[in-house]
């Protein structure tokens, strides 16, 4: 089992951000009383504690530890170097990431359901659901993304420490100081920051383009605009919303049952080494992961 630092809980089960595999220094450091010094990057310094994001996750620091906080004031610093500045990684770089984490027991995809209203719309998109109550939705071209976003449905989309989980994971994928300060000061009830190309947002479940979620996204206007379809051409890549999804946000066990899901799904390949999957995994009870295919019994069920 993988070495988990800085655990954060995600359905009881533990949530990382994603780790850069070529990323330059963190440029903040916390030197601690007993000689230790944390890099990474400040995103909260109040009076009790100092939040430091690092790549695979967020720690909280008591004050009481602290002799030197080294905090250098430069909003073009960059974090991690997964991909361009602005841009957003591939979905290959997002699945790998979960993929890799012991205590994700399932991501599968699911049939992508209609978005008619909001800067979605209109957009065509693949989505996933991970450990059953978490959506992950990628816009756009799936190597290339316009946008990338995660909810909550049902009981748990208020839980305020899977929230922040989500936003730690996401938080990973960012590259400078200013767009990672900008997610950070986002209300968990609901608002939207610009950062140059990107649109940092977060949407309260009751929003009329939450669908009955909380989400927290990340996306580049200008880029969803090339990719949006006309309503035609968005209806034979989607299933309405109340087809797939019930009341209480989990997804119909019939889901890919449905002719109009077969003949719409964009299934993503495996590539040939098989290290990634077409429509997910799931962990058997020993721990150990299952590739899904288009074959497999679909989820819900």
């Amino acid at each position: 089992m993988k070495s988990l630092l800085v655990p954060t809980i995600l359905f009881g089960a533990i949530f990382l951000a994603p780790t850069a595999t070529s990323a330059p220094p963190p440029p903040d450091a916390v030197v601690l009383k007993d000689g230790t010094t944390i890099r990474g990057l400040i995103v909260e310094n109040v009076r009790d504690s100092v939040t430091i994001q690092q790549p695979y996750g967020e720690r909280v620091i008591p004050k009481s530890e602290i002799v030197r906080i080294r905090d250098e004031a430069n909003t073009g610093t960059y974090f991690t170097d997964p991909h361009r500045r602005g841009s957003l990684p591939p979905w290959r770089a997002i699945v790998n990431d979960l993929r890799s984490m012991d205590q994700i027991t399932s991501l599968e995809q699911i049939p992508a359901t209609v978005i008619d209203t909001g800067e979605f719309k209109d957009v065509p998109y693949v989505s996933f659901r991970v450990n059953q109550s978490v959506e992950l939705n990628i816009y756009g071209n799936p190597d290339d993304p316009a946008g990338v976003e995660l909810g909550i449905y049902g009981r748990k989309s208020g839980d305020r420490a899977l929230r922040r989980s989500l936003r730690a994971f996401l938080a990973g994928y960012l590259s400078t100081r200013e767009e990672i300060s900008a997610l950070y000061a986002l209300d968990f009830d609901g608002g939207l920051k610009q950062v140059g190309d990107l649109v940092i947002e977060v949407t309260p479940k009751d929003a009329p383009d939450a669908y009955g979620a909380w989400w927290l996204s990340i996306y580049n206007p200008s880029e969803l605009a090339k990719h949006r379809l006309t309503p035609a051409e968005y209806a034979r890549l989607t299933i309405p919303s109340d087809e797939i999804i019930d009341a209480d946000g989990n997804v119909a066990a019939n889901a890919w049952d449905r002719d109009d899901a077969r003949n719409c799904v964009r299934l993503i390949e495996a590539n040939g080494n098989g290290q990634l999957f077409a429509r997910g995994f799931r962990r058997d009870k020993d721990g150990k992961f299952q590739l899904l295919d288009a074959g497999t019994t679909p989820p819900g069920s």
